[in-house]
């Protein structure tokens, strides 16, 4: 990872000399921005700024909590805090005769920016260069999502096993989130598990609601390995599902499938979106996908390119997707089907292979 963290230590010193700034600045203020600072540096802790500068040269800025921590998991050079995380990160500024300055504005708090930036030079934005830089995903990334993934897959079989009618939907997803535990991996994010007439709500979490035989699950849930996130959505019948609700399932797969084998490098996001909808529409569904076909992720669970007919973002090789059509019907209830997958040049790797893409049951 070390040497990862070098390579682009020299990207983002490249992409500072191709705008003329001086440095590159991250502030991590009590977990506000920790993700950028963590892929930048390899410390991960609760608070530190990290200064990258045109040359090449960086230095991780850490407090008394964390100096130690910062040594052993960054190659950067470390700088024990002597006052606060402002006024040292601007003596160090001064110090290498920095005037053009980048920084993500939209993940530092806004007294922050403003201390730093009227302590002198010209602050900007760089919110785009870290965006582009954490797109592309290299090969140990790609290795951590999968190893999320394999836990979030095991984990939920694992559930599964001890899903019955009765249990409530918040009992499932403490089970779950107990068992991706168990397996090594960290939390995800706020689970989405939503039975019966409550699955029509695509973003419906877990209630007190309990799971009744006749009824189907949906459940959307994560689980993270060394930071990194898995996304995966499946669905499961108490007892035999429905005829209707089992025509459904097929369909959703029959459109995750066919727009998965569209994805390649130089693919419109806003394109693989529209053939869901066609889909869709040709089956009289129209008008029940309701959200964006899919979206990139790694350290956040959403991160660029989206496939969505609000923006039309070209794929390419090293972008992590999900796919996850969805259809919700008002009176009747909702399913999606998500996975996660690497673009390549010529297609597409899917991560969370080790579930298959069948309408459980229990």
């Amino acid at each position: 990872m070390r040497a990862d963290i070098l390579r682009r230590t020299e990207r983002l010193a490249k992409e500072l000399r191709a705008r003329g700034a001086d440095a590159f600045v991250i502030v991590n203020d009590e977990d506000t921005n920790w993700e950028s600072l963590f892929y930048m540096s390899g410390f991960r802790g609760t608070a530190g700024s990290l200064a990258v500068y045109a040359d090449g040269e960086a230095e991780l800025t850490l407090d008394g909590r964390y100096a130690a921590q910062g040594r052993e998991q960054s190659p950067h050079r470390v700088l024990e805090q002597k006052t606060s995380l402002e006024d040292d990160l601007t003596e160090n500024l001064k110090r290498h005769g920095s005037r053009e300055i980048l920084c993500e504005a939209g993940k530092t708090f806004h007294g922050t920016w403003e201390k730093l930036s009227s302590a002198g030079g010209r602050w900007r934005d760089g919110g785009a260069v870290m965006r582009e830089l954490r797109r592309e995903k290299d090969a140990g990334e790609v290795e951590e999502i999968k190893r999320a993934a394999a836990i979030g897959a095991e984990a939920f079989l694992e559930t599964l096993d001890c899903a019955k009618p009765g249990m409530t939907e918040k009992a499932f997803e403490a089970l779950l989130n107990y068992k991706i535990s168990l397996l090594g991996g960290g939390p995800g994010f706020d689970m989405i598990v939503a039975s019966g007439l409550r699955s029509v709500m695509p973003h419906g979490r877990a209630s007190e609601k309990t799971m009744e035989a006749g009824e189907w699950v949906t459940v959307d849930y994560g689980a993270r390995w060394n930071g990194y996130f898995c996304d995966i959505t499946r669905n499961f019948s108490i007892g035999k599902p429905s005829g209707e609700a089992a025509e459904m399932h097929e369909l959703l797969r029959r459109a995750h499938n066919e727009t998965a084998a569209m994805l390649r490098a130089g693919v419109s996001g806003a394109g693989v979106h529209k053939r869901a909808v066609e889909i869709f529409a040709a089956e009289g569904k129209d008008g029940c996908f309701t959200h964006s076909l899919g979206h990139g992720l790694g350290l956040e669970i959403h991160e660029a390119p989206l496939l969505s007919p609000r923006r039309d973002d070209i794929l390419r090789a090293g972008d992590v997707v999900t796919i996850e059509p969805g259809l919700y019907i008002p009176g009747f209830g909702g399913m999606r089907l998500e996975d996660d997958y690497l673009v390549t040049e010529d297609g597409a790797e899917r991560l969370t292979k080790k579930l298959n893409q069948c309408f459980y049951s229990i």
